[in-house]
């Protein structure tokens, strides 16, 4: 096995700059032939530059770089047990309804990133929506519904830009991983529509008739043996990807408790005792594992 230090620099993680060749990864990687002896999978959530790196992502979580170290170490050390990576990549526009550029606050000025819009605020013209009816529609929509709060964030995740990047080091690994097993990674492309928030994976917070997503890989990935999955943020992306993958298969605990979740491999924004209080309560009603690696 070709050595990891020849594929990842561990002081590159959360950097801008990689200083591996990725043609020398291609290289390494045709010298080696892995074969499968388990049939698992890996669900990496959101290990974009945006969450990760701490000095210029938009949206780092602290944290992040030691998560993004162990699901490295992970993925070479369980090279013929992984059958298939999956990985979410969060995509949106500077324009969407959780990014500043559509809420103004009286004065004509922006709203500040992690301002929490709610329907008094617009009633109150504490906060003005850009598109009036489609916004106030949405937060309306969110309440009835009994989700959380809309919240503005920091522009994050533009597509095409540097911080849309799947991590450098990470993404190195998951060249090796393909090239050598002769696969391809399973890229899924997430958040796209504009007007409404999409922390899950599979499905939007709110629906708003544009079916741009594909949840295909729902129905591919539960027949894997384990499935193990980690990523950012723990308390927003990855919770809800695995709330509503458990949803889909309420009724089937045989699927469910494939899920391996690599609690140290994935950080919460907000309050952790809370976070890991949600995830016990997945484990006790849907039987998914809460694993350390």
């Amino acid at each position: 096995m070709i050595d990891l230090k020849n594929i990842v620099n561990e002081k590159y993680i959360g950097k801008e700059e990689n200083p591996i060749n990725q043609n020398e990864i291609y290289n390494f990687a045709s010298s080696v032939n892995i074969k499968n002896k388990k049939n698992e999978a890996l669900l990496i959530i959101d290990a974009q530059r945006d969450f990760i790196d701490m000095e210029k992502g938009a949206l780092a979580v602290s944290g992040a770089t030691e998560d993004i170290k162990r699901i490295i170490k992970f993925i070479y050390e369980n090279m013929e047990n992984l059958s298939a990576i999956y990985t979410t990549i969060d995509t949106h526009s500077y324009d969407s309804i959780f990014h500043p550029f559509l809420w103004k606050i009286p004065t004509g000025e922006y709203v500040k990133p992690f301002t929490e819009i709610t329907l008094e605020k617009i009633e109150n013209k504490e906060v003005i929506p850009v598109y009036k009816d489609i916004q106030t529609d949405y937060v309306k929509k969110l309440k009835e519904q009994g989700s959380q709060n809309l919240i503005v964030w920091t522009y994050h995740c533009i597509y095409g830009t540097d911080g849309w990047l799947i991590e450098k080091q990470l993404s190195n690994i998951l060249a090796f991983f393909e090239a050598s097993k002769k696969t391809s990674i399973n890229k899924i492309i997430k958040g796209t529509d504009k007007f409404t928030e999409m922390y899950g994976a599979i499905k939007p917070e709110v629906l708003t008739g544009k079916n741009n997503y594909n949840n295909d890989w729902v129905k591919e990935i539960k027949d894997y043996e384990k499935i193990f999955v980690c990523g950012e943020a723990k308390d927003y992306c990855v919770y809800e990807t695995i709330k509503q993958f458990c949803e889909i298969y309420k009724s089937e605990k045989n699927i469910t408790e494939k899920i391996y979740f690599m609690q140290n491999c994935s950080s919460s924004i907000g309050d952790k005792n809370i976070c890991d209080k949600k995830y016990e309560e997945l484990a006790n009603i849907y039987g998914i594992k809460l694993i350390t690696v």
